[in-house]
């Protein structure tokens, strides 16, 4: 009997010890509580180094203000501090892809953000899947992240490749010409804009006469640039991201294409703007961002918190890290947590208010849909590069890229 009555109360015991256990580890994750000051540790792999070092270097001003902004400058949730660890993924997959289990599996880290590269998005996407960690895109622009790719733990505050093709398109047949010759980086970047502006250019009732892939470390485009005007195509379409833009730029200004053919491009960062040149007057496209375009008060806020940090103004990727950051914040409040299971349930519908007015997270693929911007560039006196000057803006709804996640 005695024996009986000591096995129960060890038993109670050991059932006290182990309630304590679980409650200690369940607690980890939650943002509320006296007991945990264990920081929120959100794990960047971007690119510090290489072609798109600069937007890497966007990206982050952005997210790190979007956590300043939604914190109301603290920095903090419930008392855990907010910590942003950088890795730099020199926009190579397989470097993304060590830097992420690095940050996964050493530093702990709650939330993935990144890439500077579409690439390295893609190739980190499924860690996110295999470690069950939200991972928040931008300012990668790749559709198939949100698209075939696509897995629930994926979000991106950027904007795709398909809602710059949705922007600038319709506006380009409508207003520019019928017939599109396009120039594009043979990589997934360059393969997927491609792809985009073919289908949104034929929905709207134009043509692809011809495309182009371009090695990325191409230093000579001219044997391109001639198929362009003996395509007597009536536009070109540029994409480009880095370093070689500037290269492709300065030969479409050296071999005067602009008396040959309209050209049209999405309207790149500042250092990308500088690269047109004189032959950049009067071009039109899309424009996912630019400083002086929005009027409202969170990108007020940003454009001075920004040149009071930085002692410039955002540029086209601070905005879309801005989101990331807000967002991020916003989920973690909302679910009390940094549980990836409840951080999906926060973001799946959520909008916020980011420098461009309302940006939502569509519960479908987890892409933000946002306003977009049609500019023209212009001269303007005191300003070192040619000023994007609003044309139309569209809403969110009228950019939106079709659901292509498979089922």
């Amino acid at each position: 009997m005695k024996n009986k009555r000591w096995q129960k109360t060890a038993l109670v015991s050991l059932l006290s010890v182990t309630m304590l256990a679980v409650s200690a580890c369940g607690g980890s994750n939650e943002t509320g509580g006296k007991d945990n000051k264990n920081p929120i540790k959100i794990g960047v792999v971007t690119s510090r180094s290489g072609a798109v070092e600069a937007y890497g270097t966007q990206e982050i001003n952005g997210l790190k203000l979007g956590i300043k902004y939604a914190t109301g400058g603290t920095e903090e949730i419930n008392g855990r501090k907010i910590q942003v660890l950088v890795e730099d993924d020199a926009g190579k997959a397989d470097e993304g892809i060590k830097k992420a289990r690095k940050l996964l599996e050493e530093e702990k880290v709650d939330i993935l953000q990144g890439s500077a590269s579409s690439a390295v998005a893609q190739a980190i996407a499924p860690l996110a899947e295999e470690y069950k960690k939200v991972f928040m895109v931008d300012p990668a622009a790749a559709d198939e992240i949100t698209g075939k790719n696509f897995n629930k733990y994926v979000f991106r505050s950027a904007r795709s490749l398909s809602q710059d093709a949705a922007t600038g398109a319709k506006y380009a047949v409508e207003n520019l010409g019928k017939t599109f010759f396009h120039i594009a980086p043979d990589y997934v970047f360059g393969k997927s804009s491609a792809a985009a502006w073919k289908e949104s250019i034929e929905k709207s009732g134009g043509k692809v006469i011809q495309e182009e892939f371009a090695p990325v470390n191409t230093q000579d485009f001219t044997p391109y640039l001639q198929k362009a005007i003996q395509s007597k195509a009536e536009v070109l379409i540029i994409t480009w991201a880095g370093a070689g833009g500037a290269t492709l730029l300065k030969q479409v200004n050296e071999l005067k294409i602009a008396e040959k053919m309209k050209i049209t491009s999405v309207i790149p960062d500042i250092a990308g703007i500088k690269s047109f040149g004189d032959a950049g007057v009067g071009m039109q496209g899309p424009a996912p961002y630019y400083h002086a375009l929005p009027q409202n008060d969170v990108n007020k806020w940003l454009v001075e918190n920004h040149q009071k940090e930085f002692n410039s103004p955002p540029d086209l990727f601070t905005s879309s890290g801005f989101v990331a950051g807000v967002a991020l914040v916003q989920a973690i409040k909302k679910a009390g947590s940094t549980d990836t299971d409840k951080l999906i349930a926060a973001l799946e519908g959520l909008t916020v208010k980011g420098p461009k007015g309302d940006y939502t997270f569509r519960k479908e693929d987890h892409q933000a849909l946002q306003p977009m911007y049609i500019v023209k560039l212009e001269k303007k006196q005191g300003v070192d590069h040619l000023v994007p000057v609003l044309v139309k803006e569209l809403s969110g709804q009228d950019t939106a890229p079709p659901v292509t996640v498979k089922k």
